[in-house]
């Protein structure tokens, strides 16, 4: 646990914000693979990739799935139910239209090294969800994630990362260590049965 207030539990995630780089993909598939049909929350997919390949991924993915598995669109509501991976070439943030959350997909690329970037996501989220967010930051080359990770935990929402002795790229979880910004430290095994339990409010 770090200094930070610690989550008390019991409430389920209104959103469960997922980010990864090199080593990710196999990853991300066996976590969302693994989610229930009664998963509690909607979940969010920041995963560093080539242009044109996550729409395809998506649509590999979703017949594997309870959840359902798409490609994140401009302006669509966050539901339940639903995994929205962000879209190459655009930042994925929320807003909410009255109470309900929002996904807008941005342009602002010039500041960033990735688009879209898991700092920009996470910040995001620790902005509209707050602690009901669920952040999760996994295998990646260098340091993106590790930022929003630390804003999301500002907040005292619960933050994950994938353990770096068993992650195929260590550097993202690492930094994410390194500034106090994680609760829970999980091996790769462990991380879809840890992500239901926490997103359902058990810690």
């Amino acid at each position: 646990m770090t200094a930070a207030a610690t989550p008390m539990g019991g409430f389920p995630s209104a959103v469960v914000v997922i980010g990864a780089s090199t080593g990710g993909p196999p990853v991300i598939e066996r976590i969302v693979r693994a989610l229930p049909a009664d998963f509690p929350a909607p979940v969010a997919i920041c995963q560093h990739m080539s242009e044109g390949f996550v729409e395809q991924w998506a649509e590999r993915l979703d017949p594997l799935c309870w959840l359902t598995v798409k490609e994140a669109g401009n302006g669509e509501a966050l539901e339940k139910g639903t995994v929205y991976i962000a879209r190459i070439g655009r930042h994925m943030r929320f807003f909410r239209d009255g109470l309900a959350p929002r996904i807008r997909l941005d342009h602002d690329t010039a500041a960033s090294t990735h688009v879209p970037c898991i700092d920009v996501t996470f910040t995001s989220s620790a902005e509209v969800f707050g602690s009901r967010a669920l952040g999760v930051l996994l295998t990646g080359l260098g340091a993106d994630g590790s930022n929003g990770l630390l804003a999301l935990r500002r907040t005292s929402a619960y933050t994950i990362v994938e353990d770096p002795a068993t992650a195929v790229a260590p550097s993202m979880p690492a930094s994410a260590l390194a500034l106090g910004a994680v609760v829970e430290t999980v091996p790769t095994a462990d991380l879809p049965k840890v992500i239901v339990e926490r997103a359902s409010g058990r810690y």
